[in-house]
């Protein structure tokens, strides 16, 4: 039997990946995740994606910059407590400099979070980012999954209309 964990996590990865498809992604950088696997996996696969892992997040945010800068379409692929590292480059460059990117950051912490270290900082993730005037936002329990690739593909518009960085969070593991 598979277990309704197991169920929300593949068919919430399935929306993720079908809100990429439609925004017609090129380039998937990731800090490799468990969470998020399935969804790397998917695109490893795909016909015209390069996947590729990044070490850290503002090194990712170099890269998405450059794409952003030569026309093509990536997405950074990261857990939420990564993206402290990012700030800097976020603010000082990306908005700066009016690079539109999307983010999509896996959130840490609450019920069943394995790992004790991130629920301080998973739970104000959102509101860090925020404070940082990087708009946010997230698809989790809140928003039916069915919405989650249409969330995805506006996001990514809003980005690229705006010519900012956008973070959207994703509850991938309940």
């Amino acid at each position: 039997m598979v277990s309704p964990s197991t169920t929300y996590r593949s068919e919430a990865c399935a929306a993720v990946i079908a809100g990429l498809e439609a925004v017609g992604v090129e380039f998937v950088i990731h800090i490799p995740d468990s969470f998020g696997a399935p969804v790397v996996a998917h695109f490893e696969a795909a016909a015209g994606v390069r996947c590729f892992p990044v070490a850290r997040e503002e090194e990712g945010v170099g890269i998405l910059s450059g794409l952003a800068m030569s026309g093509r379409r990536g997405v950074m692929f990261i857990q939420d407590v990564g993206l402290g590292n990012s700030m800097v480059a976020l603010t000082t460059f990306a908005m700066a400099y009016h690079m539109p990117m999307l983010i999509l950051a896996i959130r840490r912490g609450g019920f069943g979070e394995f790992n004790a270290a991130v629920h301080n900082y998973s739970e104000s993730a959102i509101e860090m980012v925020e404070s940082m005037k990087v708009k946010a936002s997230a698809l989790d329990y809140r928003v039916p999954m069915e919405q989650w690739p249409g969330v995805i593909a506006s996001a990514y518009d809003y980005a690229q209309m705006t010519r900012r960085p956008i973070v959207v969070f994703l509850n991938l593991k309940d």
